[in-house]
């Protein structure tokens, strides 16, 4: 790769590939500390299924209500700077709580706000394709834009790009599926359905949850295009609701968020589930959406889990069971396991995270940030919740800014410092 002509060379202290929950986590707390950031990403829109997925449902973004750490914070105060067409609260369940369910474009805008005003450097349209190594530290990633390939060279990269691209391209060990199986979480693609009277239908819903899954099972033996299971959420816009949902399914579980063949394929089995989805609260007469219409498609594919990097430590299921703690604890995840299609269960409520998940084996200058962090397939799924995925992002932004600043390797970072950094200047509650 350092035989390629670049269109441009850059040089920061942190570079963040990828600007979903972890990214913006990583990039906000990085530039909170001091550090020079950009923060890069492959699609056309920052903020990863909060902006592409209409009113999903984004969780834990608060603890019981309470501020959980300075991006958190900022991110919901943005998004609620914005007024009451900007988002809705979130839904509480079991497995949703502590969130909000944001408008795709308000969120997009509430991201901007809040990268601009923290002096974080930005880009779209900038997917990482190679990394340029010195020996086992990685120098730069380099992406490949229109005009060309750019190297952005930085004291440490975070990968925070779900798949864990970086790390792959730096030649880290990696992990995919369930290790015994080899299923995937399914990939799905949400949407919105208008023309709804909103009190009608989820009054109706809530006494008639059997009634509506016996409408659904009856279109799956007609042949119409059905997902595992359904979820309506709240959109801010009058007569409009946002539809969550399990994937279509016939949908293999083998299916790979990695293989462009496999989704494209989801891609194209989910509109044509979205479109049967209208047709059969129509046809069903379903109170509130007699008369529905699609009103959109989310613009990415949602992706629960890819490639997981192997670490310094690997967090475990029995972690999330057992409440097991580590000296090195640099956050704490919430809420319940959801192992779409998999598996759903309950674990302990702010169990501890590990610094040494964050830590790829093998290889210097990087840290991970989000779900390509290291652990199993269960334990990835305890507590995958976006504000979970963020507070890891805060972590590693933390860790990468004094990495940079003081001239150390992840690995050998104090660990001290980090937790009494994230609790006194980024405001995480550990």
């Amino acid at each position: 790769m350092s035989e390629l002509k670049f269109a441009a060379k850059e040089k920061f202290d942190v570079v963040v590939c990828g600007s979903g929950p972890a990214g913006l986590g990583a990039a906000m707390s990085a530039s909170r500390l001091g550090a020079r950031v950009i923060l890069l990403e492959s699609a056309n829109l920052p903020g990863g299924t909060i902006c592409a997925v209409p009113w999903m449902p984004v969780n834990r973004l608060m603890i019981k209500g309470k501020k959980r750490s300075y991006a958190h914070d900022k991110l919901v105060s943005h998004m609620l700077a914005l007024g009451e067409a900007a988002s809705v609260p979130g839904s509480e369940d079991f497995i949703n709580g502590d969130g909000i369910s944001p408008h795709p474009e308000y969120a997009e805008l509430a991201i901007y706000n809040m990268l601009e005003e923290a002096q974080v450097s930005y880009k779209l349209y900038s997917p990482v394709v190679d990394v340029i190594k010195d020996g086992d530290n990685v120098a730069a990633v380099v992406t490949r834009e229109k005009r060309g390939f750019v190297a952005y060279f930085a004291g440490i990269t975070v990968d925070a790009t779900g798949d864990g691209d970086v790390a792959a391209a730096a030649g880290c060990e990696y992990m995919e599926g369930h290790e015994e199986s080899g299923v995937h979480m399914p990939l799905t693609l949400g949407f919105s359905v208008g023309g709804v009277e909103k009190d009608k239908l989820f009054a109706w819903m809530s006494v008639n949850r059997e009634a509506f899954n016996k409408i659904l099972d009856d279109a799956h033996e007609k042949g119409y295009y059905v997902a595992a299971w359904c979820g309506f959420t709240q959109g801010s816009v009058p007569g409009v609701v946002g539809v969550n949902h399990g994937a279509w399914r016939n949908q293999s579980l083998k299916s790979n968020g990695l293989d462009s063949a496999d989704l494209t394929a989801a891609r194209r089995n989910g509109i044509h589930l979205a479109m049967d989805f209208v047709r059969i609260l129509r046809e069903n007469k379903v109170p509130g959406a007699e008369d529905c219409f699609l009103d959109r498609a989310g613009n990415v594919m949602g992706v629960r889990d890819t490639r997981r990097i192997i670490g310094e430590y690997v967090q475990t299921f029995e972690d999330s069971q057992e409440d097991r703690a580590f000296p090195d604890t640099v956050a704490r995840r919430y809420g319940n396991i959801d192992a779409n299609q998999i598996y759903i269960g309950s674990m302990v409520n702010g169990y501890s995270y590990p610094y040494r998940s964050l830590v790829p084996k093998g290889v210097e200058g990087l840290l991970l940030a989000g779900r390509c962090h290291s652990a199993t397939f269960m334990g990835h799924t305890a507590g995958k919740a976006m504000g979970n995925m963020m507070e890891l992002g805060v972590a590693s932004g933390a860790a990468a800014a004094l990495c940079a600043q003081g001239g150390v390797q992840p690995k050998d970072l104090d660990i001290g410092l980090l937790r009494s950094t994230l609790v006194e200047k980024l405001e995480v509650v550990l």
